[in-house]
């Protein structure tokens, strides 16, 4: 091989280091810069799809607590757990555990423009779920439309 070859073969290499670098840098973890306004809940989406089976034993870098739970109760005193992290993918599901209508939303009160889609559009009563889908990564406030205080 010439040295014109190896040069090309070096090029190469390079070339290939260098979008590995930046492919590998690309999956660090974000979080978004979105502050919502007024009382309200948090989930907080990571990048990974982790299955619900599987058990998530670590904190996020915000420091709220990851876990495998995906459930979310609306109880008299609001809703339970208050705050939970889950990973982009994942499906959430509240479920009405009141005599009291639930209809969850995405923050702010009463436009629900924090998360596009993330909003149930109808009120349901105890027993009734709602189920969403987490596909961006973020801070994600949410209330009850019936109770804008839960």
């Amino acid at each position: 091989m010439n040295k014109k070859n190896y040069f090309i073969a070096g090029g190469v290499a390079l070339i290939v280091l260098v979008a590995g670098y930046f492919l590998l840098s690309g999956s660090k973890q974000y979080q978004s810069t979105q502050t919502p306004v007024g009382p309200t809940e948090e989930i907080v989406a990571s990048p990974t799809v982790v299955m619900p089976s599987e058990v998530v034993p670590t904190e996020s870098t915000s420091g709220a607590k990851v876990t495998k739970n995906t459930t979310i109760d609306y109880t008299d005193s609001g809703f339970a757990p208050k705050s939970i992290t889950v990973k982009v993918g994942t499906a959430v599901v509240w479920t009405n555990k009141t005599n009291s209508p639930m209809w969850v939303a995405s923050a702010p009160h009463p436009s629900h423009t924090d998360l596009a889609g993330f909003d149930q559009l109808k009120s349901v009563n105890n027993g009734g779920t709602y189920s969403y889908t987490f596909t961006k990564v973020g801070n994600w406030k949410y209330h009850n439309h019936m109770a804008p205080s839960d």
